[in-house]
């Protein structure tokens, strides 16, 4: 079982018999909590956007006290994303209210050999922890000038393959999206799973967890389809998943079979089930559907149209569906997905949008996130000898809780975070079940044990 699921469910007896033997075992001690990443001013004033170096780095800058590069791309087809991430971080750093700290952004280009080259200028500019790039690949080139020079660096990918100790990824993985939502739907009383993916290495990666967690879950998968990007060819996999031609063939043998009884009550019940045209329910009570946009809505649909019940079967998504266009979306009235508590993320869009007009895409809390992480280490004191952005400072294993809510860097590179499960209603989203206020608080020894008594 993954230990992650610890946080989650009830039914993790393990976690709660060590936990209560510790207790046994010792005295009482004051509950260790979360660091809250508040910040210490909000500034009301809109943050200029910081021009990125030149490759001569000047003297004010190499004088810095603490040194933060943001690498990301500020040209070329992903720049608005990354302006928008600068200007979130850039918020970050006027709340935090500490002159030590500097910001100095690189534009990777969105290139492989422009990530490396502008790495190796924070190196040149003294930076003591490097934030981004955006892009899996520019994450990699990044970290492998990065890493060992001991600058540990936070890129803001999702991909879990380009983690490594010191260089951590700080995106909403799906892997944690979909262990969330299936943990949350077989507490809820679904044990039959179905899952309709895109093919890709999103869709790999998300068939990979979607496995593994309905089998800790002692669930079942009854069915599982893919699907190309295409919004014309998706009809035949939803059709196959649903068993539809196998399941109209199955009605019209029993009205032919009823008829041929030649009985006024046989034939009147064949007449009804003609009329219904209401065929055998599908054997799985929850099906998993990690799209979005326009896909999304061409895709959900077909569900229905292909007889399966919406109101018997669970649909469930991941965070691809924390998208303000779907909530009236007819198709997913009802359904559940994985993403942060709605309040700290739309406070941060109203500010955004209030201080640059104009919407705030859903990565730029990541950015703020990420730079009010290094602004409460800066305000930490430190021991005699004490890296202040050492793997142990980064890794504190209660975790920090910022604007996308309780989240964790893990010595391995990748992430772990504390999120609600949310139902899209036609009023927006709905709670279902509230994040965790905090990570067990037993280290990642146990971490590794539980996963291990698991398997």
């Amino acid at each position: 079982m993954a230990a992650s699921k610890l946080i989650y469910g009830g039914k993790r007896l393990l976690a709660m018999g060590l936990l209560a033997l510790a207790t046994a075992c010792g005295p009482a001690v004051p509950k260790p909590e979360p660091r809250i990443l508040t910040p210490v001013a909000k500034s009301d004033t809109v943050p200029q956007d910081q021009t990125p170096l030149a490759d001569r780095v000047t003297e004010d800058v190499v004088d810095s006290k603490i040194r933060v590069a943001i690498l990301l791309p500020l040209s070329g087809p992903e720049a608005p994303t990354g302006r928008a991430l600068l200007r979130a971080a850039t918020m970050a750093l006027f709340d935090a209210y500490d002159p030590r700290l500097v910001l100095l952004p690189f534009d990777t280009k969105a290139d492989y050999s422009e990530s490396e080259r502008v790495a190796r200028l924070a190196i040149d500019s003294g930076a003591d922890i490097v934030l981004g790039p955006l892009l899996s690949a520019n994450v990699t080139a990044a970290g492998t000038v990065l890493v060992p020079t001991g600058i540990p660096l936070i890129g803001f990918s999702n991909d879990q393959s380009v983690a490594l100790p010191g260089r951590f990824i700080f995106g909403f993985t799906p892997e944690n999206e979909v262990e969330r939502v299936v943990d949350y739907a077989v507490d809820s009383g679904h044990m039959r799973f179905a899952a309709l993916l895109p093919e890709g290495l999103y869709g790999n990666r998300v068939r990979a967890a979607f496995g593994e967690t309905v089998s800790d879950d002692n669930a079942t998968i009854s069915a599982m389809e893919s699907y190309p990007p295409d919004p014309n060819a998706v009809f035949d996999p939803v059709k196959r998943l649903a068993n539809y031609d196998a399941r109209k063939k199955a009605l019209r043998d029993e009205i032919n079979f009823l008829r041929n009884l030649r009985d006024d009550t046989t034939d009147e019940i064949a007449k009804r089930l003609d009329d219904a045209e209401e065929l055998e329910p599908v054997d799985f009570d929850a099906v998993l559907v990690p799209e979005g946009g326009e896909l999304l809505r061409t895709v959900a649909p077909l569900l229905p149209f292909y007889e399966v019940d919406p109101l018997k079967v669970k649909l469930l998504g991941t965070g691809l569906w924390n998208d303000t266009s779907l909530f009236r979306e007819p198709s997913l009235q009802g359904a559940w997905f994985a993403a942060p508590m709605p309040e700290g993320p739309e406070a941060f869009r109203k500010r955004y949008s209030a201080l640059y007009g104009e919407a705030a895409p859903r990565l730029a809390s990541m950015a703020y996130d990420a730079m009010s992480l290094v602004a409460a280490l800066a305000r930490d004191d430190l021991k005699e000898g004490e890296s202040r952005f050492s793997v142990a400072r980064l890794t504190y294993p209660l975790g920090f809780s910022g604007v996308d809510g309780l989240f964790r860097l893990l010595p391995d590179g990748t992430n772990e975070r504390a999120l609600a499960v949310l139902e899209l209603s036609r009023g927006g989203l709905k709670v279902v079940d509230a994040a965790p206020k905090a990570f067990p608080a037993f280290g990642y020894g146990f971490r590794q044990s539980a996963s291990q008594a698991g398997n």
